[in-house]
């Protein structure tokens, strides 16, 4: 087998036939591959042509965790000997306190430590969220995604056999949000609307009138906001995320009594190996019963059936070290150590320039402002070119390339030209060879 040659190989352009061929053998239709799956194919490419992909496809943090939560992981395991101890299945206390702590600091709201629930992630979060919420009316089994997202929420709506809707943030923003989706909840068969924001993939960041009128449609109609804080704090326009002092964090929690914030330590705090977030449920969400919920979760409450009627049954619990080293980011944050979220410039730093080389090289943004401000710089951006019209065509050439990205369609976009591109693996050993390498696509469609 060849080995990978240097980031400054010379063996780009691939040929088309090789390609061809590893899509062939893997059953790949670009369209509709997942991350996961152009992850795999990229890897046999690498591996077989002796190559190193420029790697955008997968939104995994590339900067090393921070050492007080390895160490407070460590102490854990050592002093407080939890590797033998199931943790609580609603989680440990000093952890659900913090978190508290933290979503009154960071994001100016008020709840008790019973509805800040440790989950593997926000994946688990949003799954739990979903599947309480499509239970709590019989007649409301449709989830409303605001779109684009990240397609693995599509794959649990399906698994929970959930009905989806889909409305685009490309032509809906402001106003026009608020009125399609209230208009559309209107319907009477929406149990959830669910988005992120910042927007994976666009990196757009719905602000606080939209978030106000989203929770006011919820009110309305009796839906559960869902809202993927997964990107929490990495909105730099905003500037580092200080303890107490506006502005926070936007929320829909400020907005609805019926509202679930899904906050992640993977990306903020680049703690994903450990897998690990928190479910914040509104309290009056939490308290609230159903008689639906029985026939599912043997309880009226929502949040019993969220904690113990979902997560308990699908993984009993958070392992106890990780839930310990977010202990000590959240208090290390809700302390003042703007450390913590060092991650998050250097993300926004490495998305301007590839940006930027990409322009340079005849590519355009897809989602190119954020309610007509500049889009800030981020974890994602989205990109197109004027020479293909279907983000499956552009991909297959820029594959050829040693570059690799996810279709826009594969996150329920509307604008089919386009790919998902992420910074976090691209550092400054690579920015010179992506220009490179874009330059010399550049060449092939002028000649």
């Amino acid at each position: 087998m060849s080995q990978p040659r240097s980031a400054t190989s010379t063996t780009f352009p691939l040929d088309r036939a090789v390609i061809r061929r590893f899509l062939e053998e893997q059953k790949l239709d670009l369209r509709t591959a997942s991350i996961r799956e152009i992850n795999r194919l990229v890897g046999t490419i690498e591996r077989d042509q002796g190559v190193r992909f420029i790697r955008m496809e997968f939104g995994i943090p590339g900067l090393p965790a921070h050492p007080v939560a390895i160490e407070a992981e460590i102490r854990a395991l050592r002093e407080q000997d939890v590797a033998h101890v199931y943790a609580p299945f609603d989680g440990v206390s000093a952890l659900k306190e913090e978190a508290a702590r933290f979503v009154e600091r960071f994001m100016g709201v008020v709840v008790p430590p019973s509805c800040c629930i440790p989950t593997i992630g926000t994946m688990e979060g949003c799954f739990a969220s979903l599947a309480v919420a499509g239970r709590l009316t019989r007649s409301r089994r449709t989830v409303l995604f605001l779109d684009p997202g990240f397609p693995v929420n599509r794959l649990q709506a399906r698994f929970l056999g959930l009905g989806v809707r889909s409305l685009d943030f490309y032509d809906h923003r402001g106003p026009r949000l608020v009125d399609a989706v209230d208009s559309l909840a209107a319907g009477g068969d929406i149990c959830a609307i669910l988005w992120s924001s910042p927007n994976n993939p666009t990196w757009i960041a719905l602000d606080e009138s939209e978030l106000l009128g989203l929770g006011r449609v919820c009110d309305r109609h009796g839906i559960v906001a869902i809202e993927d804080l997964a990107y929490f704090g990495m909105d730099v326009r905003r500037g580092v995320p200080r303890p107490g002092t506006p502005p926070y964090q936007p929320t829909v929690l400020r907005s609805t009594k019926h509202a679930i914030s899904l906050i992640s330590a993977s990306k903020m705090f680049s703690y994903a190996g450990q897998r690990i977030g928190i479910a914040v449920l509104s309290p009056d969400l939490a308290a609230m019963e159903a008689e639906e919920l029985v026939e599912f979760f043997g309880t009226r409450s929502v949040g019993h059936a969220f904690s113990h009627g979902v997560l308990y049954p699908i993984a009993a619990c958070v392992p106890q070290a990780p839930q310990y080293g977010l202990l000590a980011l959240l208090r290390a944050a809700n302390a003042g150590d703007e450390s913590v979220f060092a991650p998050a410039a250097e993300y926004a730093r490495r998305a301007a320039i590839m940006k930027r080389k990409f322009l340079e090289n005849g590519f355009r943004l897809v989602y190119d402002n954020d309610l007509g401000r500049p889009l800030a710089d981020g974890f994602y951006f989205t990109v197109c070119h004027p020479a293909y019209a279907s983000g499956v065509e552009l991909l297959r050439e820029l594959l050829r390339y040693g570059i690799s990205a996810i279709t826009l369609e594969t996150t329920g976009s509307c604008r089919k030209e386009g790919l998902r591109a992420c910074a976090s693996l691209v550092g400054d050993d690579l920015f010179d060879e992506l220009g490179e390498r874009l330059r010399r696509f550049a060449e092939e469609q002028s000649s």
